[in-house]
């Protein structure tokens, strides 16, 4: 599990970032990142997981287990040491 990071404690050019990046890979543009989106997201970081350890990471940054990642948890997670 990883550490709660508060959004209002980040820099807010760095929010924006996030929220963009977030977007680009939003394809249907419904404001969550399905797995797919999240696949797809992760090989533009060219981070050669597997599927079964991109399956892992999604179902561990989706910490609502509703089966989407939030915005809240995207940057949760990007902020995670």
């Amino acid at each position: 599990m990883f550490e709660q990071v508060n959004p209002a404690n980040r820099d807010p050019a760095e929010i924006a970032r996030l929220r963009e990046d977030y977007d680009s890979f939003d394809s249907n543009k419904d404001g969550l990142m399905e797995y797919e989106e999240f696949v797809r997201f992760l090989e533009a970081l060219a981070a050669g997981m597997s599927v079964a350890e991109c399956r892992l990471g999604f179902n561990e940054i989706d910490t609502d287990h509703d089966g989407v990642i939030e915005f809240n948890e995207f940057c949760e997670w990007w902020g995670a040491p």
